[in-house]
């Protein structure tokens, strides 16, 4: 309800303003239906698992937003960005009011600085998300498509950040990112479980991203070098903890050529000091499936490819794609996980047709194939998962 009524209050807002500045209102709205079939290839006698469902977003992520701008004059502009993802198949979100992006901005001469919450380079929410380039597929159709974000560790979203970019020189761009913390899960004094972390401070999680683009013609380049400062004060129930951690490092590159009778994508990363937990695939259901006592290494290094087409073909375009992952547990992990090695392979296809501009209706079947090599007399474990998805995608 109180979100409901900040919704009204930001849209009386926006009416009574909207003749001093350049607002709209935009958003999508992308509903299908999805059957997965997999298999995690655990101890446990039921290793399988179906499923058939309604989904939301998944080859664009349903949202609405606010967006707009003014003309300070002297070549000056003020502009925020005010998005919020929902699910359309059941018409909720999160628990955070316009949780893909909300920034206020100023562009000039100089190029352009944003404040606020704001996605990564290395991701696909916001409007400062650019490794999508190098697939396809973007950075949709799910956890286990040859997408971006399944082969190239992303970096997800930052609350408090400072993101600027320069104006282009002969298609060249020059940007960066610093995110002041985002809270990590703990425990406090009194053991109860939350959210914890200080602005700026080494109790949170904090960002830093640079990067560079070129665009010219049918070429569109990407590279980008990232890093998460993770947080080195914790909260546990016996009060803070000093845990010094080895920080992420992610070495990106990509793009892609429209050929016009085929438009290619490709890239690479080098990536390290990598959270499991945030590598998507079917390496995700795995540990519930082994009940929770064959455990995997928490972190990861390593490096990755993904190469796909788009090929017009009917009035629509074909989409095929196959991605490529090897990984071992990173230096941080300790000796009962220290050998744990990952592969990854994944293969995708699909179409695309447009019935208009604004709506189009989609189809993309997908195979991701996880090999683990467990430390010690683990039995390795080969996991796969199956699936296909169909559904229709309105931008209004």
């Amino acid at each position: 309800m109180k979100k409901t009524l900040a919704a009204v209050a930001v849209l009386g807002a926006f009416a009574g303003s909207a003749l001093a500045a350049d607002v709209q209102l935009y958003g999508i709205v992308d509903t299908g239906l999805q059957y997965v079939h997999g298999d995690t290839d655990s101890t446990s006698a039921n290793s399988d698992f179906d499923s058939f469902s309604m989904e939301s977003g998944m080859a664009s992520g349903s949202r609405f937003g606010f967006k707009g701008t003014e003309d300070l004059g002297n070549g000056l502009t003020v502009g925020f960005i005010l998005e919020d993802g929902i699910k359309s198949d059941t018409g909720v979100d999160d628990d955070v009011l316009f949780n893909r992006e909300s920034s206020l901005f100023l562009q000039g001469g100089f190029g352009k600085v944003a404040f606020g919450r704001i996605g990564s380079f290395n991701g696909g929410v916001s409007s400062w998300a650019k490794y999508g380039v190098m697939s396809v597929f973007g950075t949709s159709w799910g956890d286990y498509s040859a997408q971006a974000g399944t082969w190239a560790m992303g970096a997800g979203m930052w609350n408090n950040m400072i993101a600027y970019e320069t104006p282009s020189f002969a298609g060249f761009k020059v940007f960066a990112q610093y995110g002041m913390g985002n809270q990590v899960d703990g425990v406090d004094e009194n053991g109860k479980a939350g959210k914890f972390g200080e602005e700026n401070e080494s109790s949170s999680d904090r960002y830093y991203a640079i990067g560079a683009s070129y665009n010219n013609g049918p070429l569109s380049l990407y590279f980008a070098v990232d890093s998460i400062n993770y947080a080195s004060v914790t909260m546990e129930q016996a009060g803070e903890s000093i845990k010094d951690q080895d920080d992420s490092l992610t070495v990106t590159f990509g793009g892609n050529y429209d050929f016009e009778v085929v438009k290619l994508y490709a890239g690479a990363q080098y990536f390290d000091e990598i959270k499991t937990s945030k590598m998507k695939g079917i390496i995700q259901d795995v540990e519930a499936f082994n009940n929770g006592t064959d455990k995997f290494a928490s972190r990861m290094k390593g490096w990755s490819l993904g190469v796909s087409a788009g090929i017009p073909a009917a009035g629509g375009t074909v989409m095929v794609g196959a991605a490529y992952l090897d990984a071992e547990a990173a230096d941080s992990v300790d000796a009962g996980h220290k050998d744990d090695e990952l592969s990854r392979w994944i293969i995708s296809a699909g179409y695309d047709y447009p019935f208009s501009k604004r709506t189009d209706v989609y189809g993309v079947v997908t195979y991701n194939q996880d090999n683990l090599k467990f430390t010690g007399d683990h039995a390795d474990q080969d996991p796969y998962m199956f699936g296909v998805m169909v559904g229709l995608r309105h931008r209004f």
